[in-house]
């Protein structure tokens, strides 16, 4: 099988030669662009000056004999608008904190302020995100949005609001078109498609309020919640549309929403808070998507969501993402146990808070070993990481996880020596 077949065969119900990887398929499975020179710095390879695709995560295109070292699966149709309104072209010259020379684009705006701080501008000129000193990621910054609890909410007329999330452009929509012709035809690779603009994302479903505010909205007002969150779902449907019609059937799998619903110890709201002002409008993205396309439909969210995963797959969720199994309820065989018929996981293959950055690669090893025994177990699982793969994580670690999945992730031979 190639990477495409590999992927094609998980995600629709079959079993492949092997599982599948992805790692750089999308900006929630990629890797910093410090590691990912370290990474190649480990191989003896000349990254030139590696593409910073999303501004905010810092985050690597990842390219050529590094994707093929990853056995990566899974290659990303970027949208060509990312962080802040920055489009990724025109690419200059930038070094980051860690001292290493990268390329970002030409209209990424930074200075260095008296505390030694970055502070970013965001497409229109306004103060968008911070990095302190020595930092790796921008912090986002929202001046323009109170954040006291005891002022008084304001409140915004959906159809008003909708027409502040904007849709895809005529440029952007030919961008999208050629890329994923060209990755269709030229690639073996599953094409991810990185369906991020006007969808219920992060910005969605806090709808324009800071996320204190919106968690008393959510309880107090949940009526004008959901009205909020419906405007925004019509809005994503929309622009899928538009999408649809520029992409065609040159991807396998799209990106509908990266919003995080759970902490490390339990979601931020209860299962039937969730159901009311959620669940009926990701089922209405999610019908229409099914009704309209052949996708596979992908929801991330980190943390602890035990409680609410049954309404994502009841919402028509086909695959989740990162499984954060070091969350609170997120035990893998549980979690392969009562919901591996009912959607894909695609993560969970290592935690990255303790075992990938801190661990010795032998115990790497034995951890990745354990994950493909039980979520690999009978298909339904894409290995990635826990989320991107952070600066700081021994690039013998990443080989170590890399050859683990190799050795014992076939099924057309059995899982290698046991």
């Amino acid at each position: 099988m190639n990477s495409r077949e590999r992927v094609q065969a998980v995600i629709h119900g079959q079993i492949p030669d092997r599982i599948p990887i992805d790692i750089g398929g999308s900006t929630l499975t990629g890797i910093s662009v410090d590691e990912y020179i370290e990474v190649a710095d480990y191989l003896g390879i000349d990254c030139e000056m590696p593409k910073v695709v999303d501004q905010y995560q810092m985050l690597a295109r990842v390219e050529g004999p590094i994707r093929d070292w990853f056995h990566s699966d899974v290659i990303c149709l970027e949208n060509p608008t990312v962080s802040w309104g920055y489009k990724n072209r025109n690419w200059k010259p930038w070094r980051t904190e860690t001292g290493n020379n990268v390329l970002v684009p030409g209209e990424f705006n930074v200075k260095r302020l008296e505390n030694g701080s970055l502070e970013l501008k965001d497409c229109d000129g306004k103060t968008a995100g911070r990095m302190p000193k020595g930092g790796l990621y921008f912090d986002r910054i929202f001046p323009n949005i109170k954040i006291n609890l005891m002022d008084e909410i304001e409140f915004m007329d959906p159809d008003e609001f909708k027409k502040t999330i904007p849709l895809y452009t005529d440029e952007e929509l030919k961008i999208i078109e050629k890329r994923g012709d060209f990755f269709a035809k030229n690639t073996e690779l599953s094409v991810l498609g990185e369906f991020l603009k006007g969808n219920l994302g992060t910005s969605g479903v806090f709808a324009g309020h800071p996320f204190t505010q919106w968690m008393c909205v959510v309880m107090l007002e949940p009526d004008y919640a959901v009205s909020l969150v419906e405007a925004y779902a019509e809005r994503t449907i929309e622009n899928f549309k538009l999408y649809r019609q520029a992409v065609g059937n040159n991807i396998d799998t799209i990106f509908v929403s990266s919003t995080d619903f759970g902490t490390q110890n339990a979601e931020f709201y209860r299962p039937d808070v969730f159901k009311e002002i959620y669940f009926p409008s990701y089922k209405k993205i999610n019908d229409y998507i099914h009704g309209n396309s052949e996708y596979k439909i992908i929801f991330h969210s980190c943390g602890s969501i035990r409680n609410i995963l049954p309404y994502f797959v009841e919402a028509g969720v086909d695959i989740l993402n990162p499984v954060q199994i070091s969350a609170a309820g997120m035990d893998a065989g549980e979690l392969k146990k009562e919901f591996g018929d009912k959607i894909i996981f695609w993560g969970g293959g290592i935690d990255t808070q303790h075992i990938y950055p801190d661990g010795t690669a032998e115990e790497v090893r034995a951890h990745v070993k354990e994950r493909i025994e039980i979520l690999g177990k009978d298909g339904g699982f894409v290995f990635t990481p826990i989320h991107n793969t952070q600066y700081g994580v021994p690039p013998e670690n990443i080989e170590a996880m890399i050859e683990t999945v190799l050795k014992y992730g076939r099924y057309d031979s059995g899982r290698g020596e046991k």
